[in-house]
């Protein structure tokens, strides 16, 4: 949330003085719902003028119209990083620089655009500047002229070229979730007020129009477009508080439309907001290039500057450098062949070395300039907000943590939005059921009145059942693979832990897995012919048996990179439990050395178990008792219970562990 210089100003006269009492329309207005409904309404409305600058790029966006309804802008940020650079050490080779150092300062009200030939570093010094870059670097970056700390993610978003959403929510709901994961919202303030607060937010980057449209995703449910999503990636972000924004190749895919509007929304999103937004971006066209105030233009081999300026004097500079831009041409394509080596044309040298003599002194005026003026930190900057929101109700104190809500409140969140796109995706979950109840069918017609029969044929049917339990999770694992994406995305954000998601994921395909098994097992055992007085015991051996492989296909699914290696990965342990399964593979038939492997084996374990149930279920029919004894002593079996429970759980415990530890430390974004 942004504040008013004048609002600023009054939090921070607040924090000087604690014992100072803010005056504020909220301390002279009614304290019914009505009257906060109305100040609320009043200083979220934009005019017509403005909304229609915004929506149709009409005019610059500092133009009064919409200046004037910058009610919300706030105090000044800015970012200073001194000396950058980015080397590679391949095994066995020579270390390789990517990055040469590289210093620059720019300030909140400003549209950035960092340029350069492909392989120049562009996106290696966003990653650095924005503190996602996981290997290491070289160099300061200084964020309101104080080292970055653990709260800066707090006050800075990345924005990535893709960025993948759940399909199934609305434009409005992706917004709700950021905020909800980002701000506590105050006990006067309503569900209501907040969405008028998010609209405002939606209508600044032209989305207000589909604030209920579905995200979708382009193939199986149709969304809003490609640009409406990046400029979505902007708004989500902007709603979480974020004042420093790095953007990389936000135009991307977009059509020369599409790159323009998105453009153009954030340099309305700069001045409106007063907030500082970097752009890693290719050559635009000249439309798109003047919207940007300043330019990083770097050259390749390795990355080094050779502009760091204001974009209206790109003009000048290239003639100061003996270089006439044609007429009609793009200074900036026509800039960019000058510094791309690749080009016979190419003019490399000489703008690096223009670029030492002259810029880069004026450059490094500018950073220790900036480095000797520090402005409020993080933590400050998060009080204003947290004091100005008290102004609409209570609040709990201000969290000193990279996460703004506590554990307990990401979670309920998380949890509520897997229930809704788990409620949305209707296909997803019919064919669940279905495909429960159509193996029931399948396996039932088979083994239809087994209970008639001997105690082989009931074995055999105990056999199947355990089997198709065993295999049913493996149809889960491309899905969370996909999953798993969004939530690095989201939890790079510190939008939330990752135990939040892992919690929330865990109860709800638990009680999905319960209901699917439930009809499979219901409908199976019915058709079966088998007694009910046996249908609890063999409902609990299949339940486990269940859970616990569901467990390993999580596992797998935790560890894998992808849905191939997902399933390749998968078939070893699947094989080692199928294969050996006390029934077709005993003790005494397979080597010496592989016993182990049913001794371990839940499939085999959950066989005995049903077997010994039916023998006592069928006591009192002599025949099929000593039909159960000779397939007992045939396949070495035990009476257990309490042996193949521990066994279970310690599989089910080993691979929930796994599960646990890979999905928070393994596949992780790269940069």
């Amino acid at each position: 949330m942004a504040l008013t210089r004048f609002e600023a100003d009054a939090v921070r006269n607040r924090l000087a003085d604690p014992d100072a009492k803010i005056t504020s329309d909220a301390e002279n207005a009614e304290k019914s719902d009505g009257a906060i409904w109305r100040r609320w309404k009043s200083k979220m409305r934009m005019s017509e003028e403005a909304l229609d600058c915004l929506e149709k790029g009409r005019g610059d966006a500092s133009s009064d119209s919409v200046r004037s309804q910058a009610s919300e802008r706030s105090s000044d940020v800015s970012l200073t990083f001194k000396d950058v650079s980015f080397d590679v050490n391949p095994r066995g080779g020579q270390t390789k620089q990517i990055l040469a150092p590289i210093s620059g300062h720019f300030e909140s009200g400003n549209l950035v655009a960092i340029m350069g030939p492909s392989g120049c570093g562009k996106s290696t010094l966003l990653d650095i500047l924005a503190d996602k870059k996981t290997a290491g670097y070289s160099g300061t970056v200084h964020f309101n002229g104080r080292p970055r700390d653990h709260l800066f993610p707090r006050v800075s978003a990345y924005v990535p070229q893709e960025e993948a959403m759940p399909k199934c929510l609305t434009v409005m709901e992706a917004m709700e979730f950021n905020i909800r994961l980002k701000f506590e919202r105050p006990s006067q303030m309503t569900r209501k007020m907040q969405q008028l607060w998010l609209e405002r937010r939606l209508a600044v980057l032209g989305l207000e129009k589909v604030k209920d449209h579905y995200i979708g995703d382009g193939h199986s449910l149709r969304g809003i477009s490609g640009g409406q999503k990046r400029r979505l990636s902007l708004a989500k972000r902007l709603a979480s508080g974020a004042r420093v924004f790095f953007c990389d190749e936000p135009t991307s895919g977009l059509s020369a439309t599409d790159a323009e509007a998105c453009v153009r929304y954030m340099k309305h999103m700069c001045r409106y907001y007063n907030i500082l937004v970097l752009v890693v971006i290719h050559q635009p066209r000249i439309e798109v290039a003047n919207l940007f105030d300043e330019l990083l233009l770097m050259t390749s081999g390795p990355g080094r500057a050779v502009y760091n300026g204001k974009m209206e004097d790109v003009i000048d500079y290239l003639r100061n450098a003996g270089f006439e831009v044609p007429l009609h041409a793009n200074p900036l394509d026509f800039f960019m062949d000058l510094v791309t080596p690749e080009r016979q044309d190419a003019r490399v040298d000489t703008f690096v070395l223009q670029y030492r003599a002259k810029a880069e002194q004026e450059v490094a005026a500018r950073v220790e300039a900036g480095l000797q003026v520090e402005l409020v930190g993080a933590f400050q900057l998060l009080q204003e907000v947290h004091l100005y929101m008290q102004t609409w109700g209570s609040l709990t104190p201000l969290r000193d943590s990279v996460y703004a809500r506590r554990f307990r409140s990401q979670l309920w969140v998380v949890f509520k939005r897997q229930l809704i796109l788990r409620s949305r995706d209707k296909s997803g979950f019919l064919a669940d059921l279905l495909g429960g109840l159509a193996k029931a069918l399948v396996v039932g017609v088979v083994y239809m009145r087994t209970g008639e029969l001997g105690a082989a044929q009931q074995t055999a049917f105990f056999f199947m059942l355990c089997m198709t339990c065993a295999i049913d999770g493996l149809k889960s694992m491309p899905a969370i693979i996909g999953e798993r994406s969004i939530v690095k995305m989201e939890a790079a954000e510190v939008l939330y832990s990752e135990w939040a998601y892992i919690f929330s994921f865990g109860v709800l395909n638990t009680l999905q897995m319960l209901l699917v098994h439930s009809i499979f097992i219901t409908v199976l055992f019915a058709m079966s012919g088998l007694r009910w007085q046996m249908y609890a015991d063999v409902y609990l051996w299949s339940t486990l048996l269940a859970a616990t492989m569901n467990a390993l296909y999580l596992m797998v699914a935790a560890i894998a990179k992808d849905a191939t290696s997902a399933i390749v990965f998968s078939s070893p342990f699947m094989m080692l439990f199928l294969l050996f399964n006390g029934f077709t593979a005993t003790r005494s038939s397979v080597v010496p050395w592989m016993r182990w492997a049913i001794d371990i084996s839940p499939v085999a374990y959950s066989i005995q178990q049903m077997v010994y149930a039916a023998k006592h279920t069928y006591a009192d029919d002599e025949n099929l008792v000593k039909g159960y004894e000779g397939v007992i002593q045939m396949s070495e079996y035990k009476d257990q219970p309490t042996r193949a429970i521990a066994v279970v759980a310690i599989c089910f415990g080993i691979f929930k562990t796994v599960q646990l530890t890979a999905f928070r430390r393994l596949n992780k974004i790269q940069r």
